[in-house]
């Protein structure tokens, strides 16, 4: 007996289901217990009244919920399919040859069941892809090092030379950039070298990155990202959010991307649900599909930088 509620949508709509076949089993049974046998008309009469009131409750109580819950869900699409006709992406125009980008604004590193499952916290879940140094880490190429191991230098090309930031852990500005750096100590190179004959394997050398503080910025153009959330959004479980590409000296937003997702469920987080991912399949612009059995799957993991590379293209492109 599925409920007609947001429960339906989760992994436990099948139980329901299977559940609602052993309700109208036991009714049956109770009703064949009321009319069985030979006794007069008022005794069945005694028995049927509290079968039909004991099992009519349950049917009653969930039709109830399932005319609210449409209501509400339906009035939570309508709201989502207007925020939809504003999503998308808005590119005013490109620039060439860019070298650093300023990151304006870290993203918590938080825990899945934090950025997941919080329905007003304004974390932008839509474009949440990364957190605190990572989201810097996407953003660079290995600018040194790259002579180490061409592999992982290839695995590393796509991004800019730096980053430039201020850590909000210390209020300081600080210039990132990353580097292909050999992982394994001394001992371990010299002992493959030995075995095997040859230099050390790819998988040996590591993509890191490394920081200096500086004292202003020199990156003209910056990243910045916000939740355009609304509380009425976060009361019908709708989160959006925007990326923005600024020219920091004539304060031009030069592209923005927005985006939409619902949780048709509302926010139900039975068997260990978790609201904010299973959004993902209900977003608009939508996210490409790049795993059936993992909802998670269907964020690009770099989506972020995606968007900025197209628009601010780096200098370096091998």
């Amino acid at each position: 007996m599925l409920t007609g509620t947001p429960l339906d949508l989760t992994r436990f709509g099948v139980l329901l289901s299977g559940i609602g076949w052993l309700f109208w089993l036991l009714a049956a049974a109770g009703l064949w217990w009321s009319f069985h046998g030979r006794r007069p008309a008022k005794a069945k009469f005694l028995r049927v009244v509290p079968v039909i009131l004991l099992l009519g409750i349950w049917p009653g109580l969930l039709a109830w919920q399932s005319v609210t819950s449409k209501l509400y869900l339906d009035a939570s699409m309508a709201l989502f399919g207007e925020r939809c006709k504003t999503a998308g992406e808005r590119i005013t125009r490109t620039v060439e040859d860019v070298n650093g980008i300023v990151w304006m604004r870290w993203r918590d590193k938080s825990s899945n069941a934090d950025n997941f499952a919080d329905q007003w916290k304004l974390n932008d879940p839509y474009g949440h892809d990364c957190g605190s140094e990572e989201c810097i880490a996407n953003l660079l190429r290995a600018s040194k090092g790259r002579e180490l191991s061409a592999e992982r230098a290839a695995q590393h090309a796509k991004g800019y030379d730096f980053v430039e930031t201020v850590d909000p852990r210390d209020g300081r500005l600080y210039r990132y950039t990353a580097v292909i750096h050999q992982g394994w100590n001394k001992e371990a190179v010299e002992r493959y070298r030995n075995e095997k004959g040859q230099e050390p394997p790819p998988y040996s050398f590591e993509f890191r990155i490394e920081r200096s503080p500086i004292e202003e910025l020199t990156a003209r153009f910056g990243i910045a990202w916000d939740d355009v959330s609304t509380r009425k959004d976060r009361e019908y479980w709708v989160a959006g959010g925007s990326l923005k590409v600024i020219d920091l000296q004539t304060k031009e937003i030069v592209a923005e991307r927005v985006g939409y997702m619902i949780d048709q469920a509302q926010g139900i987080q039975v068997g260990g649900r978790s609201p904010w991912a299973s959004a993902q399949q209900d977003a608009c612009p939508a996210f490409p599909v790049v795993g059936e059995s993992d909802f998670r799957r269907l964020r690009r993991e770099t989506q972020t930088r995606d968007f900025v590379l197209q628009v601010l293209r780096p200098a370096h492109t091998e």
